[in-house]
């Protein structure tokens, strides 16, 4: 039975792996759309993931890659939340996910969402009468 250890290498040098392609999490990579790139990278990645799982599939890793990115995207949204608080330097959220910082090539990858708000149209409408 593999330690605890050797499972977190195992996942450090997955998660390595998935670094080094970015066509797969860089949104503005030139590959992004590259369809058969892409799959090359996620053969490699499922080949990688068959030394744990021998039935690894396309749908067994992406679901690892998007649990994996899940739960850093919200320690890193607790990390940031405590930072606008006006929490001070010691108070600031120390992540507990032991992959946090490996993952940490993505985080200029989170995409904001524009806000959408009511008060564009009640301005709009004072405006215009």
């Amino acid at each position: 039975m593999a330690s605890a250890q050797d499972s977190q290498d195992f996942w450090r040098e997955f998660i390595q792996l998935y670094r080094d392609f970015p066509a797969l999490w860089k949104i503005k990579s030139d590959d992004d759309k590259n369809r058969v790139l892409k799959s090359e990278y996620y053969v490699k990645l499922i080949e990688k993931m068959r030394k744990i799982d021998p039935s690894a599939t396309r749908s067994t890793v992406t679901k690892k890659l998007n649990s994996l990115r899940s739960n850093y995207q919200k320690e890193l949204k607790k990390v940031l939340n405590s930072m606008k608080s006006g929490a001070g330097v010691d108070d600031i959220y120390v992540p507990s996910l032991w992959y946090f910082d490996d993952l940490s090539f993505l985080r200029d990858q989170e995409v904001q969402q524009p806000g959408v708000s009511s008060m564009d149209d009640v301005d709009d409408d004072k405006c215009n009468q």
